[in-house]
């Protein structure tokens, strides 16, 4: 085993934040749009279209490197999800009852805890 194998499993296992993933998305659209400009205008001045094509592919290619991986700084935000309770799940699983009888369970439990 090498030493950088559990940084890569480290890198592998992360899953990007909602944050990160807007950032990301942006960014990407951004140097899309970028290199697409500027392939065009050298493309236009150079009267090539596969100077264009090259830009594009070129932005394209950047782009993956940079937004596919889930690199570390699409990590800065990382969400804490509410903890599991059991107690809902079994209240859900009830069939529904009037509020009535809902209240009187609820008295008879907490009489009972007492």
């Amino acid at each position: 085993p090498h030493a950088a194998a559990p940084e890569l499993s480290a890198l592998l296992a992360r899953s990007m934040d909602f944050k990160g993933q807007f950032w990301c998305e942006r960014f990407f659209q951004v140097l899309v749009v970028l290199f697409g400009l500027a392939g065009f205008a050298v493309g236009y001045m150079k009267q090539d279209f596969r100077v264009t094509f090259q830009f594009l592919s070129a932005g394209g290619g950047i782009s993956a490197v940079i937004c596919l991986p889930d690199w570390p700084w699409w990590n800065r935000n990382p969400v804490s999800w509410i903890p599991y309770d059991s107690e809902e799940e079994e209240e859900e699983e009830e069939p529904a009852k009037p509020k009535k009888e809902k209240n009187k369970e609820k008295k008879k439990k907490s009489q009972k805890a007492q």
